[in-house]
């Protein structure tokens, strides 16, 4: 932007003062009252017109006259000499340059002092309108005074003229009383007759009232007896459902037990037949070796006789160890159970919220089935010494409540037909 400046300084000093020109004019134009605008639009556009042509046309023309270079006659004649631009600086270009940037300190002084003179312009052209805003509100505040004034006059001969006319009619009613008291009388009568009326409205009006309400409040009734039957058969569904599921589970449950009973049936029966092969075995090798012995020397006889005894002696010591382990197991297995039971009495407990028919010393005998390790398929009460049907369900709602069970301290413990006895605060 700098170096069109140097380039063409007079092209755009003029192209800026014309739009100042134009833009003044157009202030100008737009100030004007609206019935000057209506008659000389055409002419204005037409002027401005004609001012943006010419001016592009000056435009042209004086950049023409810079951009083309001054040719010399006879360079010869006036040589040029030759400048080292390191070494020595032409004053003429130096002046030229000054004038320049005076140039445009000028032209950025006069925008701003334009701009100043639209600024003032415009903060006179609001103060006007301002004024003439207030003159016009004063003159509506004057008006809007004379129109109270005049309502005010307008009210009190309207009163004066009421005061004629009550005079007038305090005169006529004085004639009127006679007529004024049958009149009363007569709408007495009618008041009392379209009281009964009302009456009779109101009391029709009450019997549809209570009726519709009636039929309401039966059809809420029919509605909340719909509700309550699909309830209970969404629950009934849901209990044979769920009955169904358990059945299953306990069919399934028997079925492995059954399988399971029958498998260590097998087993006891293979062992039963291994010890009974052994036994006959060892009566076989033991009459061979009688036999044996008999042919032998006595000696060898007494000898044989000693270590059988030893053997049946080390073979009794071993059979009661293995007694004693035995009961020693069944002694701690019924120990685990015992407490397996009792944690699970505990955990019914805290669950159990008692009917109101409780008895004292009351006991229910209760048969769970289980899946390992502690969840139930299956709750059934079989007896409640001192209780009836409510003690019953609710024991089995405590129990199903109290699910998960606590798991077994051991899987030998563990039953899936768990029986144990449940006595309400023991």
């Amino acid at each position: 932007m700098s170096e069109l400046f140097l380039r063409y300084p007079f092209a755009i000093v003029f192209s800026v003062v014309a739009h100042i020109a134009i833009a003044a004019m157009s202030f100008i134009v737009l100030d004007r009252p609206a019935e000057e605008q209506v008659g000389n639009d055409d002419e204005i556009i037409l002027a401005e017109l004609v001012t943006d042509t010419e001016l592009q046309a000056e435009m042209e023309e004086l950049l023409q006259e810079i951009e083309e270079p001054e040719v010399d006659p006879d360079p010869e004649e006036d040589p040029v000499p030759e400048v080292d631009p390191a070494t020595e600086v032409d004053p003429e270009v130096e002046r030229q340059q000054a004038l320049l940037e005076q140039q445009r300190i000028d032209e950025f002084q006069q925008q701003e002092e334009e701009r100043e003179s639209r600024r003032l312009l415009q903060e006179a052209e609001q103060q006007r309108r301002e004024e003439e805003q207030k003159l016009l509100e004063e003159e509506q505040k004057r008006v809007e005074e004379e129109r109270q004034q005049r309502e005010w006059e307008l009210a009190e001969q309207q009163r004066l003229e009421e005061e004629r006319k009550q005079q007038e009619e305090e005169a006529q009613r004085l004639a009127e009383v006679e007529e004024q008291k049958r009149l009363a009388e007569e709408a007495e009568r009618i008041k009392l007759q379209e009281e009964a009326e009302q009456q009779r409205v109101a009391e029709e009006a009450e019997r549809q009232r209570l009726e519709e309400e009636k039929r309401l409040a039966e059809e809420e009734k029919q509605r909340l007896e719909e509700e309550e039957r699909k309830r209970v058969e969404e629950e009934r569904l849901r209990l044979e459902e769920e009955r169904r599921l358990a059945e299953v589970e306990r069919q399934r449950l028997e079925e492995e037990e059954r399988r399971r009973l029958e498998e260590e049936r097998l087993a006891e029966e293979a062992e039963r037949q291994r010890l009974e092969e052994e036994r006959l075995e060892q009566e076989r090798l033991a009459e061979e070796a009688r036999r044996e012995e008999e042919e032998r020397r006595a000696e060898q006889q007494r000898q044989a006789e000693l270590a059988e005894q030893k053997r049946k002696q080390e073979e009794a010591a071993a059979s009661a160890e293995q007694q004693a382990t035995r009961a020693r197991r069944l002694r701690i297995k019924a120990q685990l159970t015992q407490e397996y039971k009792q944690s699970i009495r505990k955990a019914v407990t805290r669950k159990f919220r008692p009917p109101a028919d409780l008895r004292p010393n009351t006991t229910c005998t209760v048969v769970a089935r289980l899946v390992y390790p502690n969840e139930i398929v299956d709750v059934q009460v079989q007896q409640c010494s001192g209780g009836g049907p409510l003690m019953e369900r609710a024991v089995e709602k405590a129990v199903w409540a109290a699910q998960p069970f606590p798991s077994p301290p051991h899987k030998a413990v563990f039953e899936r037909r768990l029986i144990f006895e449940f006595k309400p605060g023991g």
